[in-house]
Order: structure tokens, then C-alpha cells, then sequence
């Protein structure tokens, strides 16, 4: 019995607890609470003095002010006087006097004015950053410039200061498919092996394949496969058909151009910058440091600091080479053909026309690259300069646009919806050139190397490939010996790109003072009846007998056959 009311008592006392445990649990939550409630009745909305928040009673009649300000809103906008009242109060002949009148017409300006000035100004200071807007830099704009420099320049100045030429190596993997941003999506055109109808050259007429095997080639390096990939492209003479369509693509470009300067002239004649009062072209002012500061970004953004470019073309028929001139690959004192190209030769070789034989030349040609993956210590910091010089734009933009006063919004909307519009025609129109240049062939074959020794050994191989005409810093060299040189500044290669015909081996020697020749030694070249090939009809033809070719070399004087060469050719060189 002493056992049951034992436990009995140990029920009772753990009920007790229980009970107290729960009380003070529910105090505590009781509390919590009412600290909750306080704070969330603290942090209510409560009714406020301000003037803003009570409630609006429409006006039934205006203070003068008021008036005033409605009806310099209401109506329409007369662009007239809007620019003629900006180019009043710059009309004195001191700053002093600009910012009087600018004072006074500020005060003229109502309420509802102001808000609208106000409002156009924040929208015009989001024009330095239209740039952002245009796309990210793509290698295609970098391809662009090679293939047409006046059109990459015109791409630069639509860019809205934007940088559209890659930094990144990576980018210009000659293997990677364009990306064109939605605009124009292609990939590379691969130079295609085509049977050969005809004989080309002596290596030609010995083996009349038709179709190359493909085990041959399996044993070649990389040298030897660049060297047989430019001659298969050499050998491709189309892409010349779309030559009209890319400078009507370059006409757009400058109308687009012209497009973008003239609503920046009437929105700077109307609107007034406080802190350069007297001064009416401060946008065009904005687009030119723009404009400089965007195509020096781009022209240093490249990841190289040593690039080649060759034109590269078939060479001219019809024309008799001296045997006797020096390779450039085998000069005695350069130990490859770009130690000879660096140093600058100015020579002029003797070219003569066969006249027993017609002539021709090509009319297309393509670019070969060849760069070496790394860059100088100056370029580099050219390419900080280049950034820092964007972003100092870029601040000086946004405060001249937030600091212009008497804008109107409808005049903000036209310069934003013409310029950004613009900006994007631009970029749609360079990324059409790439592509359409790049449909009908291969315009450009990029070979990155890794040092400049290498990249010599890239040009030696070129060099010797036969029935080649090249074009590198204003020398024309063919089948390996530098025809003629120019100053590459004086050549329309050097704006135009791709659109300037190869250079006229033929025109040079039809002007040369020793004429045509009746020859019946080999002859450069093969004859083509391609149709973009242009024969070219000589004078003085000559049957091709031994007695006509004996007559016509009596008849050149003693300087004209030289001393040192048997066959008449005076060669003149380093």
C-alpha cells in the first residue's frame, strides 16, 4: 500500500511541473508579443504634416506663374525659335554676357519646362553608353579592317565609342566559325580542291592529275600545309562579283555617318551648356573625342604586335621574267626573304610582254596574315592608355550631357532614336561585308605563330611557291623576285583593301621604254580564259621566228641589253 501512494505522489509532483513549465512558456510568448505588436504599430504609416500627401483639390484658376508655365508646354513645339533662342543667348561677345542672357532665360521657364529640361537631360546622359549597346567586339570587325580598311574606319566611327576589335587571342582562332551576333550567322568558306582542266605550270604538264591524293600530304608539317593551302587558294579566282554591293555597303556606311552629325547640330544649337556657354558644336565636340578615342581603342586592341599582310593573287601571263634576278629567299646577304622584305629594297626589275603571246592579268586576289602571338611592352601600354582614355570620354560625356539646359524631351528622342539607330545600322552593315566577302570565298587565311623566327620560315615557304604574285609593304613580287617597289602609303591597297585590283605587272611593262619582245623562251605563267582574267592586246606583234627576235634585239641600244647579261636585261637592285 506504501508503494501505490508513493507513486501516486510522483504523478502529482510531475503534473506540477508540467503545469508551471506551460505557464511560463505562454508568459514568454505573452511578452514577445507585445514587444511584436509595438514595433509593427511604430512602423505603420501614420498621417503626416507634409504638404505632398494631402489630398489633391483641382485648381480652378491659375496664378500668373502658373499660366505661364502651362502655356509654354501646351501647344506645339516651335523648332525655330527653340534654336534661335539658343543661339541668342550665346550671341554676346563675352561669357559674361552668354551667361546673363542664359539667366535670364532660365527664369523666363516655367515649372512644367523645367521638369521636361530636366528629364531630357537624364535621357541624352545615357548617350555615352550607347556603345555598351551595340554588341560585344567580335574578330569579324578586326577581319573587317584587314580586308577593307576604309570600311573598318567607318565601322569605328558608328561605334558610339564602343570597342569592337578583340583582345583575346582566342578570338582570332583561324579555326573557330564566325559569330556574327545573330545579324549574319555563317562560317568560313573553305578553299575546295577543283580538278585542273588545264596546265598551270612545267610541274602540271609532267603530272595531268586530276585530283590530288589525300596520302601525299599526310607526311607534310605545318609549314608545307600553310604553303599548299595559300597556292589551292590562289588557284580560286572568285569573290570579285561582289565587289559593287560592298562600296554601296560603304556609301550606307557614310550616310549613316551623316545621319548621326545632323541631329547633333541642331540639338547643340538649341541647348546650352552652362559651364561652356558660348560654345554651340559641344556634341559634335563629343563625337569626335569619341571617335578618336574608339579607333585608337580598336586599332591597339589587336593581341599583336607584329602582322604581315600579302595580297596574294595568281601571277600575270604573257610576261618574260629575267632568270638571272635574285630569289628574295635567296639574296647572299639576308638569311630569308622577310630579313630582305624588313630591309626595305627599292628595286625595279626589267618585265617585258612577249608579243608573240597574249597577255593577262588577274583581277581578284585574296590576303594572307601571318602574326606573331604576343605583344610589346609599348603596346601594351598603348592599350591602357587606350582604356583609360574611355573611361575619361566616358565621364566627360555624362557630365556634359547632365549639364545641358533648355533641351527638349522631343528633341532628346530624335538624337537618341537617329544615333542609336545609326550605331546599329553600322554594326548590321560591317558584319553583311564580312559576310558576303566570305560566301563567295576565302578573303583572308590567319596564321598565328609564336615568334617572329617563326613566322619567317612562314614567309620563306610562300615565297617560293611558283605562279604567285604577292603584294607586302608596297613590294610586288613575282615567282619569288620583287617586280617593283612603292611607298605603301601611295598604293589604294592601303585604303581600300580587297576592292583595289592587283597591281598591273603587265601596264608596267607596256610602259617601260624597252616594249614588247618576240621571245619564244618559256614564257611566266599559264594563258587563262578565265573571265576575270583581262587579256590585253600588245602592239608590235612579231611572228615567232628567229629572224623577227634577232631584228628586235639589234634594235635596242647598248643600255638597254646591258653589259653583264647576254639575254638584254638590266637589272637594277640593292
Amino acid at each position: 500500500m506504501s508503494l501505490a501512494l508513493d507513486n501516486d505522489v510522483s504523478a502529482q509532483r510531475h503534473l506540477s511541473y508540467i503545469a508551471n513549465d506551460l505557464r511560463r512558456r505562454l508568459k514568454a510568448v505573452y511578452h514577445l508579443g507585445q514587444a511584436t505588436f509595438f514595433v509593427i504599430a511604430t512602423t505603420l504609416p501614420r498621417k503626416v504634416s507634409a504638404a505632398n500627401t494631402y489630398v489633391f483639390t483641382p485648381v480652378q484658376t491659375l496664378s500668373p506663374s502658373q499660366q505661364t508655365s502651362v502655356n509654354q508646354e501646351g501647344g506645339d513645339f516651335d523648332f525655330y525659335n527653340w534654336i534661335n533662342r539658343g543661339m541668342t543667348i550665346r550671341g554676346g561677345d563675352s561669357v559674361y554676357s552668354c551667361l546673363a542672357n542664359l539667366t535670364a532665360a532660365l527664369e523666363l521657364v516655367g515649372q512644367l519646362n523645367q521638369a521636361e529640361y530636366n528629364g531630357a537631360a537624364g535621357a541624352l546622359s545615357l548617350l555615352p553608353t550607347a556603345g555598351a549597346l551595340l554588341g560585344a567586339p567580335t574578330r569579324e570587325m578586326w577581319i573587317l579592317y584587314k580586308l577593307v580598311p576604309i570600311s573598318g574606319i567607318l565601322s569605328m566611327f558608328l561605334s558610339l565609342g564602343g570597342s569592337i576589335t578583340p583582345s583575346n587571342v582566342g578570338d582570332y582562332d583561324p579555326n573557330k566559325p564566325f559569330s556574327f551576333g545573330g545579324f549574319v550567322p555563317t562560317i568560313p568558306v573553305e578553299s575546295s580542291r577543283r580538278p585542273k582542266s588545264r596546265a598551270t605550270d612545267l610541274d602540271n604538264v609532267r603530272n595531268n592529275n586530276v585530283y590530288e591524293d589525300d596520302e601525299e600530304f599526310a607526311d607534310e608539317n605545318d609549314i608545307q600545309k600553310f604553303a599548299r593551302e595559300i597556292k589551292e587558294r590562289t588557284e580560286d579566282d572568285g569573290g570579285g562579283s561582289i565587289f559593287l554591293r560592298v562600296w554601296f555597303a560603304m556609301s550606307l556606311q557614310v550616310g549613316l555617318i551623316i545621319a548621326l552629325l545632323i541631329p547633333m547640330y541642331y540639338a547643340q544649337r538649341g541647348a546650352v551648356v552652362t559651364w561652356w556657354c558660348r560654345v554651340w558644336g559641344w556634341m559634335w565636340f563629343w563625337y569626335f573625342l569619341v571617335t578618336v578615342v574608339a579607333v585608337f581603342d580598336n586599332l591597339v586592341a589587336a593581341p599583336f604586335t607584329k602582322s604581315w599582310t600579302i595580297r596574294i593573287s595568281k601571277s600575270p601571263t604573257g610576261i618574260i621574267l629575267d632568270d638571272t634576278a635574285t630569289k628574295i629567299y635567296e639574296h647572299p646577304k639576308y638569311p630569308n626573304a622577310l630579313e630582305f622584305i624588313k630591309s626595305g629594297p627599292v628595286m625595279n626589275q626589267k618585265v617585258r610582254v612577249a608579243s608573240n603571246q597574249g597577255a593577262s592579268f588577274p583581277r581578284t586576289c585574296f590576303y594572307a596574315v601571318i602574326s606573331v602571338n604576343r605583344i610589346s611592352t609599348i603596346h601594351a601600354i598603348a592599350q591602357v592608355v587606350a582604356k583609360l582614355s574611355s573611361v575619361a570620354v566616358f565621364a566627360f560625356g555624362t557630365a556634359l550631357f547632365a549639364s545641358a539646359t533648355l533641351v527638349s524631351i522631343s528633341i532628346a528622342l530624335m538624337v537618341l532614336a537617329v544615333i542609336l539607330a545609326a550605331g546599329v545600322g553600322g554594326r548590321v552593315l560591317a558584319m553583311w561585308i564580312v559576310a558576303a566577302m566570305s560566301r563567295h570565298s576565302r578573303p583572308i587565311i590567319h596564321k598565328m605563330v609564336r615568334s617572329e623566327e617563326e613566322a619567317a620560315k612562314y614567309f620563306q615557304a610562300l615565297a617560293k611557291i611558283d605562279n604567285m604574285q604577292m603584294e607586302i609593304k608596297g613590294h610586288v613580287i613575282v615567282n619569288g623576285a620583287v617586280i617593283t617597289s612603292r611607298h605603301v602609303w601611295f598604293t589604294p591597297a592601303t585604303y581600300i583593301g580587297l576592292l583595289a585590283k592587283p597591281f598591273d605587272v603587265i601596264s608596267l611593262a607596256e610602259k617601260a621604254p624597252w616594249g614588247n619582245v618576240a621571245s619564244d623562251a618559256p614564257v611566266s605563267g599559264f594563258m587563262s580564259s578565265n573571265p576575270l582574267y583581262q587579256p590585253i592586246l600588245t602592239q608590235n606583234r612579231f611572228p615567232p621566228t628567229i629572224d623577227n627576235h634577232v631584228h628586235n634585239q639589234q634594235n635596242m641600244t647598248h643600255s638597254e641589253r646591258g653589259s653583264s647579261s647576254s639575254n638584254g636585261w638590266n637589272t637594277t637592285g640593292v
